[in-house]
């Protein structure tokens, strides 16, 4: 299978907008680590939604980002994101964790959790 840079992007800024859309809904605990509160990839909320209605979920907001090697962080409300912006006409190597080929840089977003406005 050929890894489409653009298409994983495009997955993971939607994912990413449905991981924010779900956390800000429930008002949920913090996720402010790898892996949730206790390392452990266990959500020990209640009124978890199990099933999306039939129409989709209503998205709140969306932040373009780059491709990246880590999930979101939430915390007192605010999304921290890493990702990676390719320098200026670079494109993504055919293999995408090669990373020492990938020209740009990485970088850091804190975004407001209600509106995903960028704050630093």
């Amino acid at each position: 299978m050929k890894f489409f840079p653009s298409l994983f992007c495009e997955r993971l800024v939607v994912a990413f907008g449905f991981f924010a859309l779900a956390i800000s809904a429930l008002r949920a605990d913090d996720w402010p680590q790898w892996l949730g509160p206790q390392r452990d990839a266990v959500w020990r909320e209640s009124g978890i939604v199990e099933k999306f209605p039939e129409s989709g979920v209503k998205v709140r907001w969306r932040v373009p980002i780059g491709g990246g090697y880590a999930g979101p962080a939430v915390a007192r409300g605010r999304v921290y994101v890493v990702d990676r912006q390719l320098a200026k006409g670079a494109t993504n190597p055919v293999n995408a964790f090669a990373r020492g080929e990938i020209p740009g840089s990485e970088r850091v977003l804190c975004l407001n959790e209600a509106d995903g406005k960028i704050l630093w």
